[in-house]
C-alpha cells in the first residue's frame, strides 16, 4: 500500500536572537502513531503527551534537522510538537521520518 504524504505541517525553527519561531518549511506528510500515547505525573494530575511519526519526503534542507532537533519543532493541527529523533533510512535520501512528542 503506497503512503499517502496528505497532511500540511509546518516545520518551524527558533530564531536564536529574538527566541521566536518562524516557519522555515511548509510541507505536506505521513502521520503514523509510532507507539501508544504516554502518560505522565506533573503536579499530582495525569497529564497526556502524544507522540507521532510525521513521514515526509526528502528534500537536502531537512539534513539541517538532524544535527540540531532542538532548534526545530512541527506544528500540527494547532499543536506543537518537539522533534525527538530524525530518520532518514540507510541515508536514502527518499523520506525522512520526524518523531514528535506533544507539549
Amino acid at each position: 500500500m503506497a503512503k499517502t504524504y496528505d497532511k500540511p505541517i509546518v516545520i518551524q525553527k527558533i530564531d536564536e536572537k529574538t527566541e521566536k519561531w518562524r516557519d522555515e518549511f511548509r510541507v505536506h506528510a505521513y502521520i503514523n502513531k509510532p507507539k501508544a500515547d504516554n502518560e505522565y505525573l506533573s503536579a499530582g494530575a495525569i497529564q497526556a503527551k502524544r507522540n507521532l511519526t510525521f513521514e515526509v519526503r526528502y528534500f537536502k534542507q531537512l539534513e539541517n534537522i538532524a544535527l540540531n532537533t532542538q532548534h526545530y519543532r512541527i506544528v500540527f493541527g494547532g499543536v506543537n510538537y518537539d522533534i525527538k529523533d530524525y530518520d532518514d533510512y540507510q541515508l536514502s535520501h527518499k523520506s525522512v521520518k520526524l518523531l514528535g512528542a506533544s507539549y
